[in-house]
């Protein structure tokens, strides 16, 4: 029998969030024509960041948009660069994934993310260069947690959802995998290393031999 496969989400799983932080840097950069009612569900799930992140939206285009949601015409280089600077390293989680890797399981990344967050990140977070494939909501126009999204990464890679292990954060995705009858676990980030060690413990009991 094959073994199992991991399924890695990327924001507040291979890599931390600081959406409020982003928000800030933004607001700093469009000075006082930034609305001060923005906040970080305003701005990174506003319907046309929504868009770019199902690939129905050019970076550029994109970037147009946020200038205009920020209050005026803002440098899109400047821009761009506000926008990347909502993440941080998570160490512990990127060497659970490169165990997983070391001890021959497959392992692909599984994220709704758009080419802007994710050209910032691949050179930045080595373990991605190294995990079996990724299905991004950009690139397959579709975005979690419509189960489409899910059944078309399985599809794609050929997977048995039985044989697979998911991680995520968000409630909402982690049952739309369940559904499909992807074992699946709620990543909890804010929980430290007692969250690490609950995926770790998850992987384990899905056959995943995590140290």
């Amino acid at each position: 029998m094959r073994a199992p496969t991991v399924l890695f989400d990327l924001g507040n799983v291979l890599v931390r969030l600081a959406l409020e932080r982003g928000v800030e840097q933004l607001q700093a950069l469009a000075g006082p024509s930034a609305p001060a009612s923005l906040d970080a569900a305003r701005v990174f799930f506003d319907k046309a960041a929504l868009a770019c992140n199902k690939g129905e939206l050019a970076p550029d285009a994109f970037l147009e948009e946020l200038g205009r949601l920020l209050g005026g015409a803002l440098a899109r280089e400047r821009l761009a660069e506000a926008w990347c600077t909502i993440f941080d390293p998570y160490p512990e989680m990127e060497a659970l994934a490169g165990e997983v890797l070391d001890l021959g399981h497959r392992a692909y990344l599984v994220s709704n993310t758009d080419p802007l967050h994710f050209a910032h990140l691949w050179p930045r977070i080595p373990v991605l260069r190294r995990l079996s494939g990724l299905h991004l909501s950009y690139e397959v126009g579709l975005l979690k947690p419509d189960p489409a999204f899910m059944r078309a990464a399985l599809s794609r890679f050929g997977l048995d959802p039985a044989r697979c292990a998911y991680l995520d954060d968000r409630p909402e995705n982690v049952r739309a995998a369940e559904g499909l009858g992807v074992p699946s676990h709620l990543h909890d980030v804010a929980a430290g290393a007692a969250g690490v060690e609950g995926a770790r413990a998850f992987l384990r009991r899905q056959g995943v031999a995590a140290r």
